[in-house]
């Protein structure tokens, strides 16, 4: 490297949408999600088997890089012990690098707070003020909460020196369970598009930007009957899916797996990642 040679920091921002059916996933217009596959990967993601198809305990399993074998998140209700364990990706990061600035958001409480299962992340972050569960039109009250969240986040990563993010959007996963499957659900995923065409576009935007190498991994965890609701092991239920993009990530990765989230975060930023059930991309 020359003296005046610049460096290139690692970023990395991952975008969790919480019930996405794989096969409606690609009936939708989703331009910011095909724009990252071209440069990346898109591909189906099996529910691991030692996973229900349940949010809590697969978005505890794409921040700790193990299943729930171990973490011990069987559902959405309990937050047990064993999670404490098995620090998440930005909690890894934050310890192993003193001064990094991690950030999450999320429109569903266990993601970043004390209810449920959760926190799934321990740093806690952004919660929605209103508790959608308790509005008469559920469905309604998470496209507020989620524009909301990439308010705040967009708000946050346009000036500020954050190295990892995790943003969570749970509209379709909420308009499945109450109107079920139908085109209202595709529309719930096209706007959790567009909200990741905004993220994306402030990553472009930064000051910084020249000097950053991003990561962006956007992941949903479980898909629906076509009625709507999950738990079960049927093809649409456990067929989930992953896109990325950055350095490394291309054509070449073949299969992917929720816990190679974390493993990968870890590899990005020169973390041990081996004790870990996932596998930095490529390596599966």
């Amino acid at each position: 490297m020359t003296k005046n040679a610049a460096v290139i920091a690692p970023h990395l921002l991952v975008v969790g949408i919480d019930g996405v059916r794989f096969d409606t996933l690609a009936a939708a217009h989703t331009p910011a999600l095909d724009t990252l596959a071209a440069s990346g990967v898109l591909l189906p993601v099996q529910v691991h088997e030692k996973n229900p198809t349940v949010s809590g305990p697969v978005w505890s399993t794409v921040a700790t890089g193990v299943y729930s074998d171990k973490h011990g998140v069987l559902g959405n209700d309990i937050h047990p012990e064993t999670l404490r364990n098995y620090p998440d990706f930005l909690q890894m990061l934050r310890e192993s690098v003193p001064g990094t600035r991690t950030m999450v958001a999320a429109s569903w409480y266990p993601i970043a707070g004390d209810h449920g299962c959760g926190p799934i992340f321990s740093s806690r972050g952004w919660l929605p003020a209103l508790d959608m569960e308790a509005q008469p039109d559920v469905p309604s009250a998470a496209v507020l909460a989620d524009d909301d969240g990439v308010e705040y986040s967009s708000a946050r990563l346009a000036v500020e020196d954050i190295t990892a993010a995790f943003i969570y959007l749970g509209e379709p996963d909420e308009f499945a369970h109450y109107r079920g499957t139908g085109q209202g659900y595709i529309r719930s995923i096209e706007r959790c598009d567009a909200r990741l065409g905004r993220l994306l576009e402030t990553i472009d935007a930064r000051p910084g930007r020249a000097h950053e190498a991003w990561t962006v991994i956007v992941v949903t965890d479980h898909g629906h009957v076509d009625n709507g609701g999950h738990g079960g092991d049927s093809t649409e239920e456990r067929t989930a899916w992953m896109a990325a993009a950055g350095p490394g990530i291309g054509a070449h990765i073949g299969q992917l797996c929720h816990a190679d989230i974390a493993a990968h975060a870890g590899q990005i930023f020169g973390l041990d990642v081996a004790e870990l059930d996932g596998v930095p991309f490529g390596r599966r």
